[in-house]
């Protein structure tokens, strides 16, 4: 059975374009304790580029894919990945991975057969109590069409609950009016994790959208709560943030990034998003920092550009997280 391909893209996602991570400008310098802040924000004057207004849409409901008891063939195709596979067929990627013997999901080969295993019914099986869905809300939704004739679906996802969300996972379907499916596609969170109260952009590219859509619908699909235990570092803010046009498309944004807290942290991801006047993602950029390590109380300099293909940039703010450094 062949199914039309999903398509994905993996956390690593950088959205619109490709931008720069330039060195630190200044050395790393102590600096003295501040007030922890996930983030900087700041009005810089606006472009001058028009600003391009999506079309209007009324999300409905999804209807759940209906799978036949029996095991299903799947031949990958492009853009295939293990994670877009599982939620087309509602199966877990552990699932997927056990019954073909796959050791890595990133080597998948186009034209490769794969077995898409049927839902568990047997009553042997232990019961499993069905779990409460984490409680995210999904916001700022923006559709960016590019010159090549793909589209981007921005966004963000904020956490409003009590517990610190990783491997979230937002999906989002194209529908005709009628309510009918013409695409649809599903990507990770910027972030690895949304603590409670904080926000994280998406970015879910379309490669082949249909010429056009009379509503939509972007949800979340999972969260999984994090271990106390875990080495993930958010005691890191970003300060004195400057942000200026480069050319048509491009917008360059500098800053400061101080650890606050008592650790060493590394392996730290920064995150800028930059915003229109109606709170709408209009661009969003993941970068890895630099400096490999950034001591407790340090503070180091950044600079990264963002590509805004349509609409104007009314204000930004950059996120970081990181590691605890072992």
């Amino acid at each position: 059975m062949r199914v039309k391909p999903i398509l994905w893209l993996l956390c690593s996602l950088i959205v619109a374009g490709c931008g720069r991570l330039a060195t630190p400008i200044n050395s790393i310098t102590p600096a003295a304790p501040a007030t922890p802040a996930a983030a900087a924000s700041v009005t810089p004057t606006p472009t001058t580029r028009a600003t391009a207004t999506p079309r209007p849409a009324t999300p409905i409901a999804t209807a759940t894919p209906t799978v036949t008891p029996t095991p299903v063939i799947y031949v990958i195709q492009a853009g295939d990945t293990l994670l877009n596979i599982a939620i087309q067929f509602d199966r877990t990627t552990e699932e997927i991975q056990t019954a073909n013997g796959i050791a890595d999901p990133r080597f998948l080969q186009i034209g490769q057969e794969i077995i898409i295993p049927p839902p568990r019914v047997s009553p042997e099986d232990s019961p499993t109590p069905t779990p409460t869905p984490p409680v995210l809300k999904v916001k700022a939704i923006n559709f960016q069409e590019t010159r090549q004739g793909t589209l981007w679906c921005l966004g963000e996802v904020s956490n409003p609950g009590s517990l610190s969300l990783a491997e979230v996972v937002v999906e989002a379907s194209l529908l005709d009016g009628a309510g009918l499916v013409l695409a649809r596609g599903a990507a990770y969170t910027q972030l690895d994790v949304i603590q409670p109260g904080e926000s994280a952009p998406f970015a879910i590219l379309f490669d082949s959208p249909p010429d056009s859509f009379a509503q939509y619908q972007v949800v979340t699909v999972s969260g999984v709560p994090i271990s106390d235990q875990s080495r993930y570092y958010f005691d890191l803010e970003t300060f004195d943030l400057h942000g200026s046009p480069e050319g048509l498309a491009a917008y360059r944004l500098e800053g400061q990034l101080r650890n606050n807290g008592d650790s060493d942290a590394e392996s730290i991801r920064l995150v800028a998003i930059a915003y229109d006047a109606d709170e709408r993602v209009l661009a969003q950029r993941q970068a890895e920092l630099a400096v490999t390590l950034l001591k407790a109380g340090a503070t180091t300099s950044f600079e990264l550009d963002l590509i805004v293909p349509q609409g104007i940039v009314d204000h930004y703010k950059v996120l970081a997280q990181g590691l605890k450094a072992q």
